[in-house]
């Protein structure tokens, strides 16, 4: 009998263990920047930066760029601070500024991943960004960022 209950506390202090160990896991988010499947764009890190904090306008080869956006997702609002390393409210003023001066289109603004993709896929000087769960054959990743929530390191892959 107390060979038996010994057990069950092994399992119990296993089952503990674990809880305690899965808790300390870093949560991860991830974002895809995209642009339409048959656009020649690429971008650098801090180019996308630039794009998204409405800094660059243009492409390398001249076109205007049209950011898609969904600033008022959870994915847009992590995006936003971890990558962009601005609020979407200082984003936003940023655009304001831009369109009332007539140097940008606003940003088209998406209340989801499927809008987004729809608003990218239709034109080859869009950008915008998706959870990566979301992509599909429709538009082309141009890159991931990676944030782990514990210790907001960051990594970047770029396709």
């Amino acid at each position: 009998m107390k060979k038996g209950c010994h057990n069950r506390a092994c399992v119990l202090g296993s089952m503990l263990l674990a809880l305690v160990l899965m808790s300390h896991v870093p949560a991860q988010g991830q974002i895809s920047v995209i642009v339409a499947k048959s656009s020649p764009q690429r971008a650098t890190e801090a180019e996308l930066k630039e794009i998204f904090a409405g800094v660059k306008l243009t492409w390398s080869n001249g076109d205007k760029i049209q950011v898609v956006d969904q600033p008022e997702t959870e994915a847009g609002r992590k995006f936003y601070q971890e990558f962009v390393g601005k609020s979407a409210i200082e984003v936003r003023s940023q655009w304001i500024k831009l369109v009332l001066s007539g140097e940008s289109n606003a940003p088209i603004k998406c209340v989801d991943d499927d809008a987004t993709k729809k608003a990218v896929s239709t034109n080859p000087n869009a950008i915008g960004f998706v959870l990566p769960q979301a992509l599909d054959g429709s538009v082309r990743e141009i890159m991931r960022i990676v944030w782990s929530q514990e210790n907001l390191q960051r990594s970047v892959r770029h396709f």
